[in-house]
């Protein structure tokens, strides 16, 4: 799916407008909760702070006597510990609590998080220890410094060394309010940032699409009129000034464009014109020169008969003597009634005249038929023709004549160009819809360069001493199996010889 440029546009603002808003929350979500949980780590210190010294007056003072009806009490440290956790769990908002490592007082038995507070105190040295717990929608902050015996306290604890951290003061705080005003006020930000950017967002798009979406369309409109030819569109963009610019540097191209194009089809009719009469002359050219051909062949036709008549009966009228010369007239006779031929042949082909007689028949029938008419010329060099078919019946709708044809040429072709003593290869084979006639010799091969000229009228190999004839005789050959709904063609190689092979399509 491909988006458009608004759409890309827009994708692009939300995703960095959100990855804003993201940080920013996360960022403001840290700070308070940063700012709340610093100012409950102070409250808990100072009440750890308050709880230290004045456990450190009433020991300093041996302790204190408190009134109690009409006698007074002495109040020690640990009493006056004791008396503050009862008064804090009941009417202060904090939990307070004397916990001592492996102490029989039930009362000042460390929970979970006061062993942990106990051990870390102890073993790392640090001063304070303190946590967040969360269960369900209660928080609790909890709070634990070091409960040390200094040498004023000897007086109550003989038995305890001094400097010795032997618990801990648990402070615990209650954080539900703190916590649900922190995550009430995350989410008006939340919802106040959202509308922020949501508000940007809407700004932000109404400006690109004013100034730069909608210019953008109104050009592509107007370039794809230009592109359909209609070049008297005209665009008036006031978005801003260089839109105005841009505007105007379009209509003045367009306006080029549209003289250029008037321009452009004068120019075209008229050389359409001359390509017309040029054509047409062409046309006429061809005609004269195939009328030319065809005439001339028929007309040398006629004489032709007459030699081949006067030249018979010369012959059997003629001594031993010139029986040698009779027989040279009669095979140049042969060979210029052969040319003739091939080239009223060639002419017919060239205007579409040539009439194709045609018929089902078995190749195979054909193919022996043209060997045994080549067999004479193989014998003459001593080359040995190996040809193969195949047993099922090569059936193809054809003018077997002029398919005989072809094969002789090509046939005679592969004979002149063999060195003797060699053989030449013919094989029939089917090849998917087609009949295929493969003919290989082992000459000199065809140059590379010459291979696709070698079906042109009147082309002849270069520094060829085989060359004798016209050169029509693969124009033909092409000519017509093209007519017949075949293909033909060859491979070669220098110094390895040729094979050239037809296609004939089978008979439905």
């Amino acid at each position: 799916m491909r988006f458009s440029l608004g759409q890309k546009i827009l994708l692009w603002i939300v995703l960095i407008i959100g990855v804003f808003g993201v940080i920013l929350l996360t960022w403001e979500n840290r700070q308070y909760r940063s700012s709340g949980v610093h100012q409950l780590l102070q409250q808990a210190r100072g009440i750890y702070h308050y709880v230290v010294l004045t456990r450190q007056l009433i020991s300093e003072l041996k302790g204190v006597y408190i009134k109690e009806g009409a006698t007074y009490k002495r109040m020690t440290p640990s009493a006056f510990t004791a008396k503050l956790t009862s008064y804090a769990g009941q009417k202060a908002p904090f939990y307070l609590k004397i916990a001592v490592s492996e102490s029989s007082d039930p009362s000042h038995v460390p929970d979970e998080f006061e062993k942990r507070a106990i051990d870390i105190l102890t073993k790392e040295g640090k001063k304070e220890f303190w946590e967040i717990q969360h269960h369900q929608r209660n928080y609790k902050f909890r709070y634990a410094g070091p409960l040390i015996f200094e040498n004023q306290c000897q007086s109550c604890h003989s038995r305890i060394p001094t400097k010795r951290i032997l618990g801990c003061i648990s402070i615990g705080l209650d954080a539900n309010k703190f916590f649900h005003n922190l995550n009430r006020d995350i989410l008006h930000y939340t919802i106040y940032m959202v509308l922020s950017l949501i508000v940007i967002l809407v700004l932000l798009w109404f400006m690109l699409r004013s100034y730069v979406l909608k210019p953008l369309s109104l050009l592509n409109k107007a370039a794809e009129r230009v592109k359909n030819e209609d070049f008297s569109v005209r665009v008036n963009l006031k978005a801003s000034k260089e839109w105005e610019n841009v505007g105007e540097n379009f209509n003045n191209m367009v306006s080029a464009l549209a003289k250029r194009h008037s321009a452009l089809q004068e120019e075209a009719e008229t050389a359409v014109k001359q390509l017309r009469k040029a054509y047409e002359e062409l046309k006429r050219t061809e005609k004269y020169k195939s009328d030319f051909f065809t005439n001339i062949t028929h007309d040398l036709k006629t004489p032709i008969t007459a030699m081949k008549g006067a030249i018979n009966l010369l012959d059997r009228k003629c001594s031993a003597k010139e029986a040698t010369y009779v027989e040279i007239l009669q095979r140049n006779i042969e060979k210029l009634s052969s040319m003739v031929q091939d080239l009223l042949d060639c002419s017919r082909l060239e205007s579409g005249e040539l009439e194709l007689q045609l018929e089902d028949a078995d190749l195979a029938e054909v193919l022996e038929d043209a060997i045994l008419i080549a067999m004479p010329l193989a014998w003459k060099k001593k080359i040995k023709l190996d040809y193969q078919v195949p047993d099922e019946p090569s059936i193809a709708k054809i003018d077997k004549k002029r398919i005989e044809q072809v094969i002789i040429n090509l046939l005679s072709n592969a004979i002149k160009f063999s060195p003797k003593g060699q053989k030449v290869e013919i094989s029939l084979s089917r090849d998917n819809s087609f009949w295929k006639i493969q003919i290989q010799d082992h000459g000199p091969g065809i140059p590379k360069e010459e291979q696709k000229r070698v079906f042109d009228k009147f082309f002849h190999r270069t520094e060829s001493k085989y060359d004798s004839g016209m050169g029509l005789g693969l124009a033909i050959a092409k000519g017509i199996v093209e007519a017949h709904g075949g293909k033909i063609g060859l491979f070669s190689e220098e110094g390895k010889g040729s094979k050239f092979y037809f296609l004939i399509p089978q008979a439905n």
